[in-house]
């Protein structure tokens, strides 16, 4: 529960923003997933299902940040991951069946290193080649 302490509204506004933050990524994901074509990833290992691009942006220490749905026979899996690709790892920071789902997954995953030919290769090869990164 938020409360106003002794330091009033600053508080409240730091203790509500992260909550803020997971809500706005839940809305705009699930309303862009419905309403736009996104790139797909070929994941030659995974033949059976399709892997969209929902989100690739830089984030802190030159890291990428990527959310991705995967559909298959079993439904839609997301799942975001960062990525190191100067170092070659990879670290889940989130995944589920629903995009609420993997914003409340709050596991503590460790970077490992890259397989080229595991699913999350093809996903770091495919966001290392086509981030977009400011100037």
């Amino acid at each position: 529960a938020l409360r106003l302490g002794a330091s009033g509204s600053q508080d409240f506004w730091e203790a509500l923003m992260p909550m803020l933050t997971a809500l706005t990524l839940s809305v705009s994901l699930a309303v862009s997933a419905q309403a736009q074509r996104f790139p797909v990833i070929d994941v030659p290992n995974d033949p059976a299902a399709r892997y969209d691009v929902l989100m690739l942006v830089p984030i802190r220490g030159g890291n990428l940040e990527i959310v991705t749905r995967r559909v298959g026979r079993r439904g839609e899996t997301f799942v975001q991951r960062e990525i190191n690709c100067r170092e070659g790892l990879v670290r889940y920071l989130g995944q589920g069946h629903t995009v609420d789902d993997m914003n409340r997954d709050h596991r503590n995953y460790r970077f490992e290193p890259i397989d080229p030919n595991a699913i999350s290769g093809h996903i770091a090869a495919y966001a290392c080649e086509n981030v977009e990164r400011p100037e």
